[in-house]
């Protein structure tokens, strides 16, 4: 294969245009790929295919006679970013799954109509970080491909990540992240989805080492206004009691 940088144009296409392409999106580099006669203007992450393929054809007939094909790559970081959201997405709604199975091809479909994908979150960016780090220092690589980054999101799960970065857990998460392994709860492990608020309330009554800051991120759910956990309000007067007598 040959690749050709075209910043200056190239032999069967028109001056410029991977130049101009970048021009338009502020985002680059976009390149000539001739490969087995076929030609394709290829970049990573930035514009969708359609936008860039109609950005081509606005050149203009006497410009673009043949637009060649359109093909974005999808850097290590937006793989891994795709990863993440997709398995917590799968915990979510009624078709929810504890351990998700996420391809490349997922990831691909994820991000096929979505420009320049980014982390949305402080906690998504440090997610994608740690995703890849390990990803890299398991192969003892500074480059893998997409389907090593999937297997290990699928495999690992986010939680582990989640520990890693130390990042800041809301209560209901505080509290799942202490309960779930002894509650079989591996929706929490792969896709960060939280126990219910009624069994977490449940498990930290059982919990008699439960020390104040515990207790209290089980009070957080019950007392927010408009609260409809009103199973747990007798249990909530209990766990205000507790902190007192607390010695551990």
């Amino acid at each position: 294969m040959r690749v050709v940088t075209d910043d200056g144009g190239c032999e069967g296409w028109p001056h410029g245009l991977a130049r101009v392409v970048a021009e338009r999106f502020g985002h680059g580099p976009f390149r000539i790929e001739h490969t087995g006669g076929t030609e394709r203007l290829v970049w990573t992450d930035g514009p969708t295919v359609e936008q860039v393929a109609a950005a081509v054809r606005e050149a203009g007939p006497e410009r673009v006679a043949e637009p060649p094909r359109c093909l974005r790559l999808l850097s290590e970081e937006t793989v891994a970013l795709g990863a993440v959201r997709l398995a917590v997405e799968a915990g979510r709604g009624p078709g929810r799954r504890a351990r998700p199975g996420i391809t490349p091809g997922d990831v691909e479909r994820l991000w096929r109509d979505v420009p320049f994908p980014s982390p949305a979150t402080d906690r998504e960016r440090d997610l994608v970080y740690a995703v890849v780090y390990q990803a890299h220092d398991d192969r003892r690589s500074n480059h893998v491909g997409a389907g090593p980054v999937c297997d290990l999101v699928t495999t690992v799960g986010l939680a582990w990540f989640l520990e890693r970065v130390r990042a800041p857990l809301a209560p209901a998460e505080l509290l799942t992240a202490r309960y779930a392994a002894t509650h079989a709860h591996p929706a929490w492990r792969y896709c960060l989805t939280p126990m219910p608020v009624p069994a977490l309330v449940r498990a930290v009554i059982a919990d008699r080492r439960a020390g104040p800051g515990v207790l209290a991120a089980a009070l957080a759910p019950v007392a927010e206004p408009g609260s409809s956990y009103d199973e747990e309000i007798d249990a909530a007067a209990e766990l205000r009691e507790r902190p007192r007598g607390f010695r551990a």
